[in-house]
């Protein structure tokens, strides 16, 4: 008898303790329904025979079909590293709990991505998403770009929150599985809680904010300021665009005072932040050619078809490393393309014979249109000044 069909029957007073009930009820749970809501559709569906459900009923069946999937989950999760582990000894893989058992804080990083991260910690994205899985746990991964400029990663998390002590947790799991070596770089938003535990955990580490972030908020935060200066988005984009640190300063404080901006102000918070975003002050530091925690391919896209906000934790961690396959053997094509194959040289500059053989495919190709523009505007201002 299927569930709308026993809902019916008079012998089910008691319908939210039943197993027919309960059916009921998560299935409109997992359709999306809340408990009010599906207080309401269980409701009609009875007879005048039949007591009616109540929102906390449904509520408390919904938050016990969770814990009981969260904990087979959750075994299917540890299951998933303990077997990979058999295969892969140099796995990193470490659980926060909660005091009734049920996992708070993960995170993870198989042998090759801490190999990867020896080789490429120059720069680290640290991006949180919520893209993740059925418990809208926050996924925390780290990314960086490889020797094709490609997006690897170098481990991943699922978190409780977003709070200060979250990070400073996996920050310092993050250091222990890189044997104790910190990133050079890291770009990442500017969340407070973020900025503290990097400067606790990182503090030799050149944080830099992520440039998309910024811009985000600039129209919200500057639309007072362009409404009543005909002029300020011109003198705004010449203070944020700068070369150096003396015309960042000298623009600021013609803003400051022209403007009349105040301390505590949007902009003046982002100037006492500018070590983490003006070009100015980041100039000795290599990014691999990023600045936004999005990249140019992006980390949604790095999972897209992979996991969605119904991916179950076990499931989840399942098609990490599908994703994570799937990206690798997109580095190995490369790497077989790059030895197998000769870059075009120029026969004039023999600087690209040498770099040819050191570069891969995608680096000499950066190289040669810097190392072409290069020569063009040289040879162009000696032919000014000869003329």
């Amino acid at each position: 008898m299927t569930p709308t069909k026993v809902i019916k029957h008079r012998s089910h007073s008691n319908f939210h303790r039943s197993i027919e009930g309960k059916s009921l009820m998560v299935q409109f749970g997992q359709a999306g329904l809340k408990p009010s809501q599906i207080k309401k559709a269980v409701n009609t569906m009875t007879t005048s025979n039949v007591a009616d459900v109540t929102s906390k009923q449904c509520a408390d069946v919904l938050s016990e079909h969770r814990k009981q999937h969260r904990g087979k989950e959750f075994y299917g999760l540890i299951k998933h590293f303990q077997d990979k582990t058999l295969v892969d000894s140099d796995q990193y893989f470490v659980v926060d709990l909660f005091d009734n058992g049920y996992p708070r804080n993960i995170f993870w990083a198989d042998g090759r991505a801490r190999d990867a991260y020896t080789k490429f910690r120059d720069v680290v994205v640290f991006d949180v998403t919520y893209m993740t899985n059925k418990f809208k746990m926050p996924f925390a991964p780290f990314t960086g770009v490889n020797h094709h400029g490609q997006s690897i990663l170098f481990g991943g998390a699922l978190l409780e929150n977003e709070k200060e002590e979250t990070f400073e947790w996996l920050f310092e799991h993050f250091l222990k599985c890189m044997f104790g070596k910190y990133p050079k770089a890291i770009i990442t938003d500017q969340d407070k809680a973020m900025v503290n535990a990097i400067k606790k955990v990182f503090p030799n580490t050149r944080h830099r904010f992520c440039s998309w972030h910024i811009r985000k908020h600039e129209s919200e935060h500057l639309r007072s300021y362009v409404s009543c200066y005909s002029d300020f988005q011109e003198m705004h984009r010449k203070w944020v665009n700068s070369e150096t640190i003396e015309q960042f300063e000298a623009t600021w404080e013609d803003m400051r005072i022209r403007y009349e901006l105040e301390s505590n102000c949007w902009i003046s918070d982002m100037y006492n932040q500018r070590i983490h975003w003006a070009k100015p002050f980041l100039k000795d530091i290599f990014f691999a050619g990023m600045t936004t925690s999005g990249q140019s391919e992006g980390i949604n896209s790095f999972f897209n078809g992979f996991v969605n906000s119904r991916t179950m934790l076990n499931e989840f961690v399942v098609q990490y490393d599908k994703a994570v396959e799937s990206r690798r053997a997109t580095e190995e094509d490369e790497d077989f393309k790059t030895m197998n194959s000769r870059p075009v040289l120029s026969p004039v500059h023999p600087i690209e014979a040498k770099t040819g053989r050191f570069y891969t495919r995608k680096m000499f190709d950066i190289f040669k249109k810097e190392w072409t523009e290069a020569i063009t505007n040289l040879t162009h201002e000696t032919l000014t000044k000869t003329t």
